[in-house]
């Protein structure tokens, strides 16, 4: 197998005339929307959802400290990316780095619809600020090291051996009368939702060429976090 992804593979789709293709390609449309309308069902629920008080931590911040309520700026929604960045680390997460730079170009879409976006993580904020400016971000990152809100939200972990742990994820939060509210959140390949790059590989002939997927034999591989 190939150890390069920009070394085209031997492997490929069968060769059919434009009928039998056109008939397959039906038919993978119909159980496209299929999920697509289960995902309309889970979008429902999810909105159906109720919602819990947070503290109004105090975190972090390149120029001193910075509430989550802060954080909302002038929306009143808040999209929070808690990036794994374990305070004894010196570079950021390489899947929540390739998280990040999945982000849309122009931010100010959300903001347009009321919507602000923050990243916390547990690392001091020198560290935050070091691995931001080696990977060229402007989004607003401040730094939970100083309280409990890792560990109130199970953003760190322990396992059974009693070893801490990182989880990457999401927080969405609603401002309501000054205080914030927790709505949703979502972790492991719930975090997926937001990251383009993985759909628009997902509909290549290859797809994500990631060693979990059931893919047909000869298709590329590689280790998922590689």
């Amino acid at each position: 197998m190939t150890t390069d992804k920009h070394d085209q593979p031997d492997a490929a789709p069968p060769v059919v005339d434009r009928a039998t293709f056109d008939a397959a390609l039906a038919d993978q449309v119909a159980r496209e929307k299929e999920v697509t309308r289960h995902g309309d069902r889970v979008s429902a629920a999810r909105r159906r959802l109720p919602m819990v008080e947070v503290e109004d931590y105090t975190f972090a911040g390149p120029d001193g400290p910075v509430t989550l309520v802060d954080l909302f700026g002038d929306d009143y929604q808040l999209v929070v990316q808690n990036v794994m960045f374990d305070p004894s680390w010196d570079a950021g997460c390489p899947s929540c780095t390739w998280a990040v730079d999945n982000l849309p170009a122009n931010m100010g879409r959300l903001s347009d619809e009321a919507i602000a976006f923050a990243m916390i993580s547990q690392a001091p904020i020198e560290k935050l600020e070091a691995w931001r400016a080696e990977r060229g971000w402007d989004h607003r990152w401040v730094s939970s090291y100083d309280t409990s809100y890792h560990d109130d939200w199970g953003w760190t972990q322990q396992d059974e051996t009693g070893q801490e742990g990182q989880r990457p994820g999401y927080s969405y939060y609603l401002l309501r009368d000054g205080k914030p509210y927790l709505t949703y959140a979502t972790t492991a390949r719930g975090t997926e939702a937001i990251l383009p790059v993985a759909h628009i590989m997902d509909r290549t002939a290859y797809g994500r060429q990631q060693d979990w997927e059931d893919s047909p034999p000869g298709w590329p591989q590689y280790p998922t976090y590689g």
